[in-house]
C-alpha cells in the first residue's frame, strides 16, 4: 500500500507544477494544479532577453555617435523599458526553474531571431557618427523592434501565461508607437 502511495505522488507530481518552495513543511496541494505557463511561454521568455540586449546595446551607443535630440530620448527610452522587461522576463525563467543560462546572450542562437542585427552591422554603428549613424541606428532599430513585435505576436498566438502575454501585448504596443516615431525621423 505504501508503495503505492508513493508511486501515484510521484506521478502526480511529475504531471503538476512544481511547488514554489522545497523543504519541509511544503504543500503537496500544488501539484495537481495546472502549469500556469508553456513552452511557447519559455522560449519567448528565454529569447526576449537576449533580444532586448541588443536593443540596449545599440542604444547605448547613441550618446557617443549623434548629437540628435530626439534618438538620444528614444535610446534613453528604450534602454529604461527594455532593462526592466529583461528583468521580468529573467524572474520568470527563475521562477519556473527554467535550465537554460538567461544571463548569457552567447548560449542562444540569436541569428535566427526576428529583428537580431548582424555582427558586422554592429560594428559598423559603432564606427559611424552624425547623420550616417542616424540613418542607420533608425533602420536597424526599426527592424529590430519589427522582429520583437513578430516574436510577442508569436506569444500571444501560442502562449498560456497571462502575465507573459499582458506583456507580449505592451511591446507590441509601445514598439510599434516607436517604430512610427523612428519612421518619422527618416522623413517617412
Amino acid at each position: 500500500m505504501f508503495a503505492t502511495v508513493t508511486l501515484a505522488v510521484g506521478v502526480l507530481a511529475a504531471c503538476g507544477s512544481p511547488p514554489e518552495h522545497s523543504g519541509a513543511g511544503s504543500s503537496t496541494t500544488q501539484v495537481s494544479e495546472p502549469v500556469d505557463h508553456n513552452a511557447a511561454d519559455m522560449a519567448f521568455a528565454r529569447n526576449m532577453v537576449p533580444h532586448h540586449r541588443q536593443a540596449v546595446q545599440m542604444a547605448q551607443m547613441v550618446p557617443t555617435n549623434t548629437t540628435n535630440q530626439q534618438i538620444i530620448a528614444l535610446a534613453n527610452e528604450i534602454t529604461t523599458t527594455q532593462l526592466s522587461e529583461i528583468q521580468a522576463f529573467t524572474a520568470w525563467l527563475m521562477q519556473w526553474q527554467d535550465t537554460q543560462d538567461t544571463h548569457d546572450a552567447r548560449s542562444h542562437d540569436s541569428r535566427g531571431m526576428p529583428g537580431m542585427i548582424d555582427p558586422a552591422t554592429m560594428g559598423r554603428l559603432q564606427s559611424l557618427t552624425g547623420a550616417e549613424f542616424d540613418r542607420l541606428w533608425l533602420t536597424s532599430m526599426i527592424g529590430h523592434h519589427r522582429g520583437a513585435v513578430a516574436m510577442a505576436q508569436d506569444e500571444l498566438a501560442h502562449g498560456r501565461n497571462a502575465d507573459v502575454m499582458y506583456l507580449a501585448r505592451t511591446i507590441i504596443a509601445n514598439q510599434q508607437a516607436e517604430i512610427d516615431r523612428m519612421q518619422k525621423m527618416l522623413g517617412g
